[in-house]
């Protein structure tokens, strides 16, 4: 179906995209808290977008520290810095005096536009910070299990500029839900998960990384997800040192060669718009489907009823009983006529004729011995079948657009004056769209499926007919059974005829008694002998070339060229449903804006 605000990724038309969904809002559902919601979700999505976009730190990969609280995040941020008064600036703790409370970026030179009240900025030069092979900030965040709303969303908005994210975690909170959500609300970045505090190597950390790994997928299927870095509980091991040393050695190995990627961070910004796409679409759907449960059904009623208009339309076209098999017949004997030479005389003639009266052979050969009433039998049925001929190029001409009226009215009125009644409570405007549903709506595409189906059913005809090669021996076969019966007469006439007109040229007399006088019954009679056998074996040609099993395999070639073209069509957007009604357009559109699958 067509909607009058167009459905496209948002990734590449967003102010369109998120306008039409605003205006279909105030038209449809007005001030409803519904349609404040949905305001306020289009508000969301473009400051999350705008954050993408946004290009704080231009020259620089940001790599973001994330995960809840007293995870070891602010540990593994000072591990990438080898200044040792720099990495006393940054405290760490499970404690609330000792956690992170504000944004820290760490890096080479600070991002624009910070907010000195969530965020700081700690210098340290390209040398003295652990080389990943690119120039990188670092971001460390607050824990995302803070109790401050303010520093939890000022938190996702910053991250939101993070293109890498390593995810911190501890070894026995593998399961968290925190964990989910921070990637769900990432998604389309590059992860590395950091298994942290591990105290020993057994069967169940490997099932529970794996479990972990796994709803990292399912969370974020556009991001990509790095195999995991152990990180050992050096309480135990009682060697800090050591494991701090391995686990930059893992990380870096795991991220080097993904941020000296050529494209990589503009190809993880239009992922990231993707899935910010998505996740705009799937929660207005939600939204709309939880609040305006029979609006939504009623909707998908009506595309599932236009999904199938066209398939019926080509069906009742086309059919798949008589008029379509004898359609195909018709055809596959004028293909025979017209590959057939007009030397092969009179062979091509006798095809013409028996073209013109087929179903009535049997009258045809009587009507030849002088039967008056097989003769007068054999004009009508000439006449119907050239009557169904054009009856069926008329059918193929203009039936499509009547038989798609007809079924818009029929099929559509009713599940049209079921969506109309189901948006009269939501906004006084949309009473106004009620009236005649059979101008609410009508068939696009119509004209493009009437060629694709003349075009289907000419070429499938032509690969299903006997071929020129084919027709062209068959004529020098049937001409030859003529000549051979009529050679007979011809020649003995012939040899009189030559012999009486030497005697003449060379006596220079009169001979004229010596020249054949043949009567008429006899060439009558030769004619017909010889006419006959070429008759038969004609009819022979004829029944070969329409034969059940051709005429099968075209029809359901026909019909099986007809599906795929209506799905085609169906599928790039030519043949669609259109709503006139800017009402229910808008409605349709709002309902179906959430359902659609992001392109991008």
């Amino acid at each position: 179906m067509n909607e009058t605000n167009e459905i496209a990724p948002t990734s590449g038309r967003p102010d369109r995209f998120v306008a039409g969904v605003r205006r279909a809002a105030s038209r449809v559902l007005g001030t409803s808290p519904v349609g404040e919601r949905v305001l306020e979700l289009c508000d969301r999505f473009e400051a999350q977008r705008a954050a993408i976009l946004q290009t704080r730190v231009p020259d620089a990969i940001v790599v973001g520290v994330v995960g809840p609280t007293g995870q070891g995040k602010t540990w593994l941020v000072r591990q990438f810095i080898e200044d040792a008064n720099l990495r006393q600036a940054l405290p760490s703790g499970d404690r609330t005096r000792e956690a992170t409370v504000r944004i820290a970026w760490v890096g080479p030179y600070p991002p624009a536009d910070i907010n000195d009240r969530y965020e700081r900025y700690l210098h340290c030069e390209a040398e003295k910070m652990f080389p990943l092979g690119v120039e990188y900030l670092i971001l460390d965040t607050p824990g995302a299990t803070d109790q401050d709303p303010h520093v939890v969303e000022i938190s996702k908005q910053t991250l939101s500029l993070a293109s890498v994210q390593i995810l911190v975690v501890r070894r026995d909170q593998l399961r968290s839900q925190v964990v989910h959500d921070l990637v769900n609300a990432s998604e389309g970045t590059l992860v590395l998960p950091v298994i942290n505090i591990v105290r020993q190597h057994d069967d169940k950390l490997s099932s529970d990384i794996d479990a972990y790994c796994a709803a990292i997928h399912a969370a974020a299927p556009s991001s990509e997800i790095l195999p995991p870095v152990i990180v050992h509980d050096f309480d135990v091991v009682d060697d800090e040192a050591t494991i701090a040393r391995t686990t930059r050695e893992a990380i870096g190995h795991a991220l080097r060669p993904r941020l000296v990627e050529a494209g990589g961070a503009e190809r993880r910004q239009r992922a990231r718009l993707a899935a910010a796409d998505r996740r705009f679409r799937q929660s207005l759907h939600e939204m709309i489907s939880d609040e305006l449960p029979y609006l939504v059904r009623a909707v998908d009623h009506l595309h599932e009823a236009a999904d199938r208009l066209p398939v019926d339309v080509a069906n009742s076209l086309v059919g798949s009983g008589g008029s379509l098999r004898a359609g195909i017949r018709s055809r596959l004997r004028l293909a025979l006529l017209t590959d057939t030479a007009a030397i092969w005389f009179p062979y091509k003639t006798l095809i013409g004729l028996l073209n013109l009266t087929h179903g009535a052979w049997d009258r045809l050969v009587l009507s030849l011995s002088g039967s008056l009433p097989s003769l007068i039998s054999s004009a009508w049925t000439s006449a119907t079948n050239i009557g169904q001929m054009q009856s069926m190029e008329a059918e193929m001409r203009g039936g499509v657009r009547e038989r798609s009226a007809a079924l818009v009215r029929d099929r559509l009125g009713p599940l049209i004056r079921t969506f109309q009644q189901e948006l009269g409570p939501l906004n006084a405007q949309a009473p106004q769209a009620m009236g005649n549903e059979s101008h609410h709506a009508h068939l696009r595409g119509i004209d493009q499926l009437q060629h694709s189906s003349q075009q289907i059913l000419e070429e499938e005809i032509d690969r299903g007919a006997i071929g020129g090669a084919t027709a062209q021996l068959l004529g020098l076969v049937g001409t030859l059974i003529f000549w051979a019966l009529f050679a007979g007469p011809v020649v003995g006439l012939y040899s009189k005829y030559f012999r009486a007109s030497s005697a003449v040229a060379t006596d220079l007399h009169d001979h004229l008694d010596q020249f054949p006088a043949p009567e008429w019954a006899m060439l009558l009679t030769s004619v017909l002998l010889s006419v006959m056998p070429t008759a038969v074996y004609a009819m022979l040609v004829i029944t070969m070339t329409q034969s059940n099993r051709r005429v099968q395999k075209c029809s359901s070639k026909i019909h099986d060229r007809h599906s795929q073209e209506i799905v085609r069509l169906q599928r790039e957007g030519v043949l669609r449903l259109e709503l006139d009604d800017p009402i229910l357009a808008d409605a349709e559109f709002l309902v179906r804006a959430g359902k659609q699958r992001d392109t991008a």
